[in-house]
């Protein structure tokens, strides 16, 4: 059970989540992160020194939670259905949301991946480890005789992650889940492709 100040804190990294990944980080304001939280700004301040280290816990806290779904999407009998049911679970994450906003990683990479080295290091943590998860569920199968891609298993797992965030990012533009599903589509053909 959450003490009082945990649950604050949870609650500030919420909203503040919900601001950064639909505003931006360098758009989104002090007051409005006290606006949309109503917490006072001494509080705010107390748990979060300064508007960077919010950032900073932000994305932490959605890394944590991020590797947490990662992880429980990876099931199947098969590693091709593993990747396929992670893919889905990718899918039904951005459907909450119904499009808007799009991935937090992938805004804050392309924002503040070059100007700021903190948040540049735990997204390229997020994307390499992402991507070695899709990695080893590709070696596997290549392993079992269920796949022989066409390019080495790092190489196709970069790719994959790459579709997908993609996928996310047109599916944002046009505020459905037809993009994103051709992306997956496509993730699908290259998976199952075996000689």
């Amino acid at each position: 059970m959450l003490t009082k100040g945990q649950e604050t804190q949870k609650h500030i990294l919420t909203e503040s989540r919900k601001l950064f990944t639909v505003q931006g980080f360098q758009n989104t304001s002090i007051s409005q992160v006290i606006a949309a939280t109503q917490v006072k700004k001494g509080n705010l301040y107390y748990y979060f020194p300064s508007k960077e280290e919010l950032g900073l816990a932000v994305l932490v806290d959605a890394r944590d939670e991020f590797f947490h779904i990662l992880d429980n999407s990876l099931i199947g009998e098969t590693p091709i259905l593993k990747i396929m049911h992670s893919c889905n679970s990718i899918m039904a994450l951005m459907q909450q949301t119904n499009f808007v906003g799009g991935c937090l990683f992938g805004n804050t990479a392309l924002e503040m991946a070059d100007s700021n080295s903190r948040f540049g290091k735990i997204i390229q943590e997020i994307f390499s480890h992402w991507t070695k998860r899709i990695e080893h569920e590709l070696q596997r199968a290549t392993d079992l005789g269920l796949l022989n891609p066409p390019v080495p298993p790092d190489s196709l797992a970069t790719a994959i992650v790459a579709i997908l965030e993609g996928g996310i990012m047109l599916s944002r533009v046009y505020k459905n889940k037809n993009k994103l599903e051709d992306c997956i589509l496509v993730i699908r053909s290259l998976i199952e492709f075996k000689k």
